[in-house]
């Protein structure tokens, strides 16, 4: 597993497991992750537009490395 040691935009994160899609759509869709996964609920309605190292390794526990 890696350690994450930096934030990363959600943009940036979600095309990371959505390549093939623009930035909007990817956030949509992992947003859409977000919310049925019990465990990262809580991430699918921050306001913020960044996820934090411990965030990141939160998702790449639950998702996978993507």
């Amino acid at each position: 597993m890696v350690k994450i040691t930096r934030t990363f935009g959600r943009s940036e994160l979600a095309q990371q497991y959505f390549p093939q899609l623009s930035a909007m759509s990817a956030w949509r869709k992992l947003k859409e992750w977000l919310e049925y996964n019990p465990q990262l609920r809580h991430l699918h309605d921050l306001t913020r537009r960044t996820f934090t190292p411990a965030e990141v390794q939160l998702i790449y526990t639950e998702l996978g490395e993507p």
